[in-house]
């Protein structure tokens, strides 16, 4: 599952992701003035590639401690659900301000205009531009490292993963 969950986030990034943006919501993505292909290639793909990357990087983090403990109670096992969801809660962030550096901080300090022509050092999106941003890290780190633990975790922390004991039943 670890692995199927693993291609799935690939093409969901790298493919789906991209092609979701171009067409679907390019009208709610693109400002005025702002070219959609140049943003995607410059600050929209090196975010999302960061955020997939700090995914994956927590998914293995969570998946060697949980494989390596030997807890001796359930108060052990539900120790571990604050650490669960700081994680999500620091990859919801991360990828928060990996768009926003990649969208302005960094312009800002090359101190270049990504638009050529524009006189702005920033990408200028729209509000619903970045609201669709803000969803779609959410929808990233449901689906490359919610749904990963919930669905590899041992069977002893299993539970522990939201909303597991209602889909996977137990307890």
């Amino acid at each position: 599952m670890l692995g199927l969950s693993f291609v799935a986030g690939l093409l969901w990034v790298f493919v789906v992701q991209k092609w979701m943006f171009l067409n679907v919501f390019s009208g709610v993505l693109a400002g005025p003035g702002l070219p959609l292909n140049d943003y995607l290639q410059l600050a929209n793909e090196p975010a999302f590639t960061m955020l997939w990357i700090s995914c994956i990087s927590a998914l293995m983090i969570w998946l060697w401690i949980t494989f390596r403990a030997r807890p001796r109670n359930g108060a052990e096992v539900r120790r571990m659900k604050p650490l669960w969801w700081t994680a999500a809660v620091i990859l919801v962030l991360l990828g928060w301000l990996y768009q926003l550096f990649f969208s302005i901080i960094i312009w800002q300090l090359q101190g270049q205009s990504p638009v050529q022509g524009s006189g702005m050092n920033f990408f200028l999106l729209p509000p619903g531009g970045w609201l669709l941003l803000t969803m779609m890290v959410m929808i990233n780190v449901t689906l490359l490292f919610w749904l990963p633990t919930l669905l590899a975790s041992p069977r002893t922390y299993r539970l522990v993963v939201p909303g597991a004991v209602k889909i996977l039943g137990g307890r």
